[in-house]
C-alpha cells in the first residue's frame, strides 16, 4: 500500500467523532492527486495504525469511499482504488461540458474588471508553465476554471467542483500525455480568457465546450480505444449545436 502521509498536527486535534472524516478526506486526496494509484492496495489495519485510530473510523472512511466510487472493497478487510475507467470520463466531462458551459454563460455579464485581468494573468502563466511540474500547473488550472464559473451560485458551482474534483487524477494522465493535446489545451485558456474580457458569451462556451470535450475523449481513447463515449458527443452536440460528425 502507498504510505498515507498525514498532517500530525492536524490529527492531533481532532476529536473521536471527526476522526473518520479526517481519514476520508485524507485518502480521497491522496486517490483524487494519484498520490493513490489506480490498483493500490488500502489494507484496514495498516491504514489505522497509520493513522493512530481503531478500524471502526477506517471502515467508515471506505464506505465513504466506496460510494464515491474511488475504491472497491476486496475480502480479508482490504480495499484498492479504482481503475481508471473510460465509462467514468464519458460520464464526468459529459457533465461538465453541459455544466461548465452553462456556469461560463452566466458569470460572463458579471465579470469584474479585476476579475477579468486576473483570467487574463492565469492564462498567460498557465501558457509558459511546463507539465512536468503537475501540482504547479493543477493550482494554476484549478483557479483558473473556478474564477471562468464564479457567478453560477452556490449550488451549480459545488456540483462543478465535485465533478472537477474527480477528473484530477485523468488530467494527469491528459498532460503526461506529450501527443500535444495540453498544447492546445493552454493556448484556449488564452482565447477563453479573451473572449470573456470581450463579453462574448457565444465564442468563449464553444471554445470551453471543445476544450474540454476534447480533453474527453482523448482520455477515453487512451484508457479503452474501443469504447464508445455517447455522453461526451452529445453533449458538446446539445452545447455546440453540431451533429455528431462534425465534434472532432
Amino acid at each position: 500500500m502507498t504510505s498515507v502521509d498525514t498532517d500530525t498536527s492536524a490529527a492531533d486535534s481532532l476529536d473521536t467523532d471527526s476522526t473518520p472524516a479526517f481519514v476520508y478526506e485524507v485518502l480521497r486526496r491522496r486517490i483524487i492527486s494519484g498520490t493513490l494509484t489506480a490498483g493500490s492496495e488500502l489494507a484496514q489495519a495498516r491504514v489505522a495504525e497509520e493513522f493512530g485510530v481503531s478500524r471502526g473510523p477506517v471502515r467508515e472512511a471506505f464506505r465513504l469511499l466506496q460510494r464515491e466510487g474511488l475504491i472497491v472493497t476486496a475480502v480479508n478487510l482490504r480495499a484498492r482504488v479504482s481503475d481508471l475507467s473510460a465509462e467514468e470520463v464519458d460520464h464526468l466531462y459529459a457533465l461538465r461540458v453541459v455544466n461548465e458551459a452553462l456556469a461560463l454563460r452566466v458569470s460572463i455579464p458579471c465579470f469584474t474588471d479585476e476579475e477579468l485581468n486576473h483570467l487574463q494573468e492565469l492564462a498567460v502563466e498557465i501558457a509558459g508553465s511546463k507539465p512536468d511540474n503537475f501540482d504547479a500547473w493543477e493550482q494554476l488550472h484549478e483557479q483558473f476554471h473556478n474564477l471562468l464559473v464564479s457567478h453560477c451560485g452556490p449550488s451549480l458551482s459545488a456540483s462543478l467542483t465535485l465533478w472537477s474534483d474527480f477528473t484530477e487524477r485523468y488530467r494527469r494522465v491528459y498532460v503526461a500525455d506529450r501527443s500535444g493535446g495540453w498544447l492546445l489545451g493552454s493556448k484556449e485558456h488564452l482565447l477563453l480568457a479573451q473572449e470573456c474580457s470581450d463579453r462574448n458569451a457565444d465564442a468563449a462556451v464553444t471554445i470551453l465546450a471543445r476544450h474540454l470535450g476534447r480533453a474527453g475523449l482523448m482520455l477515453v481513447e487512451k484508457i479503452d480505444a474501443e469504447y464508445k463515449p455517447v455522453l461526451i458527443n452529445a453533449a458538446m452536440s446539445q452545447v455546440l449545436h453540431i451533429h455528431d460528425d462534425r465534434i472532432t
